[in-house]
């Protein structure tokens, strides 16, 4: 399913999977908002992210405004994203 994936949301997804505490998840709330009519992030907390994490939340938020997903990609992505959403609550 991440094979199908365009390279930055792959590299967003790994630096998600790193991590071992809830400092990247402003990154989680970039992937949603890019996914999920519902999920907003605000771009002041990507300021706040640690380098590799606002890098590659930067790539991603590039790709959805220039290249855009389409309808497949953007559900593989929301079935990675979606139970770490919901392990936050």
């Amino acid at each position: 399913m991440i094979r199908t994936l365009p390279q930055p949301f792959v590299d967003a997804l790994a630096v998600l999977d790193a991590s071992i505490d809830s400092r990247n998840e402003s990154l989680l709330d970039v992937l949603a908002s890019i996914v999920h009519p519902d999920m907003i992030c605000s771009l002041f907390d990507v300021c706040a992210l640690e380098a590799e994490a606002k890098r590659v939340a930067l790539r991603c938020i590039d790709y959805a405004l220039t290249s855009g997903l389409d309808a497949e990609q953007s559900a593989a992505l929301f079935a990675v994203i979606e139970p770490k959403i919901a392990g936050r609550f």
